[in-house]
């Protein structure tokens, strides 16, 4: 028995103290006995029964060790004595709690039954009052599960289910789950028998969802009815041996879309105990049911966005990765496509022009044996075979042309020499722009630098260009000149060739110098034919460049950018198509008191 009723006496017979024998009880008749079978049990109704002075003993003892050993101030305590026996020893009745105080004779038989049965309800009030407050304390466990928890929702939902059940007392629960509009899957509850879940499955499968249940699917909101023969649930009801007097229909609604039903089947004998305080609880736990649902799904699906959005930045990083490296294999076939076109050309007529001087040099090695076979008759004074040879030796330089092979050979000489130094220059510009140079740094004076960079470019210049000066910085610069050199150049160069492709009607360069904020600022200013932004954007990047295949590697512009980058400076580019193109380099000035490295 769950909560026993227990007789506390030494009296040989303890029943006597029943009215009418007719409640079971057990029988305690020492304090060391009562002690034991009080701490394995919580009794609902224990009975003094005091018949002798030792009796009052050992009941106080019993009473003071329920009430202060075992803290229990829920179980009913009634002292019962015999009518012979007086009680003016016993003060302890206020001080342990007792709940009544009865004589044990045939003519209170009948008041000492009513009064030993209401003290059982008052306990079984308690008891279910505690069992109540522990059902909808679970409840509220289980909804802040599905706040925090990561199990799977068919689990949180069994969890919430069998909670819900023990608050609204029900014998049995089912978990229905809306796969569609006709089709339905049932599961059964702890309370509910694999025969009854059957039974459901085949009810919903074959009639469809009940009229009665199909309401609470409708209004999305818990019902509470009573159960009427029409309410289509007859063939489950029937396998119940206990009567089944009401339901609880209870939607589990995530978005304004029920994904189950929870279906709770209420005893009659328990329906009293199904309060409107339970039926509030019910409905605020359905808010916050769907509330935490919806939360929960929403966070779902923010990781599976995550997910997707991680693994799509992945794959737009691979494949970032993979066009930087076709662009740079693009790159490259540009720069090779350049480079042999480039080289080719100096290389094609200096080997043409070594086939040509071959050709002379037979032409110069046949008029030298002539002359030495004249200077030979001339030695032995063999005259009429050295006039023969005279005429011969006249007639062979006027055939060969020997007069055009003096001249023309220095031509090709020059020219050759030119194109080796065109494919030498070539070459620097990628050895320039694959490592970076080495030297010390020197104090050097940036007017004297621009003057002999201008004298350097006067064959490139050739009076078709005109170049403007504003130099206002007479201040020294502490860095590699023959890089700064190399970075005007450059940019005089492009700017010089820019404006001979575009025919610039009078080409102009402005170069100016000044000092802002301890920084010299160098502009180099052209008025030619300027670049798109598209084309701005790539002007650094190795081997991009505008111009025809075999007249541009596209390697000065790079060349310049990792200079600068070198001295810890920078370089900006601003242009506007057909109005002008301006290179503003930016180099730090030493401070002062900075020793010199």
């Amino acid at each position: 028995m769950e909560n026993p009723v227990f007789l506390v006496g030494q009296s040989p017979d303890l029943a006597a103290f029943l009215p009418d024998n007719t409640m079971h009880c057990e029988k305690l008749t020492s304090l060391r006995n009562a002690k034991k079978t009080l701490r394995s049990c919580k009794p609902s109704l224990v009975i003094l029964c005091v018949g002798s002075d030792d009796d009052i003993s050992l009941c106080q003892s019993v009473a003071q060790y329920i009430r202060q050993g075992l803290v229990n101030q829920d179980t009913r305590i009634i002292l019962m004595h015999n009518p012979t026996q007086q009680l003016d020893e016993v003060v302890w009745l206020e001080e342990y709690q007792i709940n009544a105080c009865l004589t044990a004779s045939e003519a209170k038989a009948k008041f000492n039954a009513s009064v030993l049965k209401r003290e059982l309800a008052t306990f079984e009030y308690i008891e279910n009052t505690y069992r109540q407050h522990d059902a909808e304390t679970e409840l509220l466990v289980c909804i802040t599960r599905f706040s925090r928890g990561d199990e799977k929702l068919t689990a949180l939902l069994s969890t919430f289910s069998n909670a819900l059940a023990r608050l609204c007392h029900a014998h049995c629960s089912f978990e229905i789950y809306l796969e569609n509009t006709s089709r339905f899957r049932v599961r059964g509850s702890d309370t509910a028998s694999n025969d009854l879940a059957k039974t459901m499955q085949a009810l919903l499968s074959e009639g469809g969802l009940p009229a009665s249940l199909a309401q609470a699917i409708e209004e999305q909101h818990p019902q509470i009815h009573l159960l009427d023969e029409s309410g289509g649930l007859e063939p489950v009801t029937q396998l119940i041996t206990t009567r089944i007097g009401s339901y609880l229909a209870f939607p589990i609604v995530v978005y304004k879309r029920v994904v189950c039903l929870l279906l709770y089947l209420i005893p009659e004998q328990e329906m009293d105990r199904v309060s409107m305080k339970q039926i509030t609880i019910i409905n605020k736990a359905a808010e916050q049911l769907t509330v935490l649902l919806e939360r929960k799904q929403a966070e779902s699906s923010l990781k599976k966005q995550y997910t997707r959005l991680r693994d799509t930045l992945l794959e737009l990083k691979s494949t970032k990765q993979a066009l930087a490296h076709n662009e740079k294999l693009a790159s490259i076939g540009r720069m090779a496509a350049g480079i042999a076109h480039e080289i080719n050309n100096p290389l094609s007529f200096v080997i043409s022009n070594f086939s040509s001087m071959d050709s002379y040099l037979d032409n110069i090695i046949q008029l030298q044996s002539m002359q030495s076979e004249l200077l030979t008759a001339i030695d032995i004074q063999q005259d009429q075979k050295a006039a023969h040879l005279k005429q011969s030796l006249s007639e062979f330089e006027e055939q060969a042309g020997i007069p055009f092979i003096l001249e023309d050979i220095r031509a090709i000489v020059a020219d050759s020499f030119n194109g080796l130094q065109r494919v030498k220059n070539i070459i620097s510009d990628l050895r320039s722009f694959s490592h970076n140079q080495t030297g010390e740094k020197e104090v050097c004076d940036f007017s004297v630098l621009l003057d002999d960079t201008l004298k350097m470019m006067r064959y490139d210049l050739d009076n078709k260009v005109s170049i403007q000066r504003n130099v206002e910085f007479n201040g020294v610069l502490h860095t590699h000149s023959g890089l700064i050199e190399q970075v005007l150049v450059n940019l005089i160069k492009n700017a010089v060739q820019a404006m001979e492709t575009a025919e610039t009607a009078e080409p102009v360069i402005q170069i100016s110098a000044a000092e802002i904020d301890n920084t010299l600022h160098i502009r180099i200013r052209d008025n030619g034919p300027g670049m798109t932004a598209d084309i701005q954007q790539k002007i650094f990047e190795p081997f991009f460049t505008t111009k025809p295949i075999g007249e541009g590697t596209g390697l000065g512009l790079s060349v310049v950018y990792n200079i600068m980058q070198r001295l810890e400076g920078s370089i900006q580019c601003a242009s506007e198509p057909g109005v002008f193109t301006e290179f503003t380099l930016q180099l730090p000035l030493q401070q002062d008191g900075e020793s010199e490295e």
